[in-house]
């Protein structure tokens, strides 16, 4: 049972293995337009993440959610965390959204966070996830529109 995240800290760096945006002409470059980064990013950055609580942070949520369930069935059995994974996946696949907003109030109540504000509540999209999805940024917009 982990309380914190393990740490995926990267022993090497290829630049065409790669998981980040890359560019349509050459693979093996980094798209430094879409990355939005303000200009170009060294491999150490890569290499080390931006500072090293940044990748316990982006598991922290998942993290906490796994000890939660194990304790739940360590306590009730396998049916109450079998009941909030259903539930929770029920609220995952439903679009029923009637105030039209980027969050999900049945989320938010099954992850008893209905009382608290993120900073992902305030300023919807901005997460500690900073990578923009390929297609859904201005260059995109304006390749698409200039038919390049």
């Amino acid at each position: 049972m982990n309380i914190v995240p393990q740490d995926t800290f990267k022993s090497q760096v290829s630049t065409d293995q790669d998981k980040s945006v890359l560019s349509s002409a050459v693979p093996s470059l980094p798209d430094t337009l879409r990355q939005q980064e303000g200009g170009a990013v060294p491999l150490s950055t890569q290499l080390n993440d931006r500072h090293p609580l940044e990748s316990t942070l982006k598991n922290w949520e998942t993290t906490q959610r796994q000890r939660q369930m194990e304790q739940y069935r360590q306590i009730f059995g396998i049916a109450e965390p079998m009941k909030r994974t259903m539930e929770m996946e029920i609220v995952n696949r439903t679009d029923f959204n009637p105030l039209s907003t980027n969050g999900s109030i049945h989320r938010d109540i099954l992850l008893n966070k209905e009382c608290s504000i993120d900073w992902e509540d305030v300023y919807p999209g901005t997460g500690l996830q900073a990578s923009t999805m390929v297609g859904d940024d201005v260059h995109s917009k304006i390749e698409k529109q200039l038919g390049i």
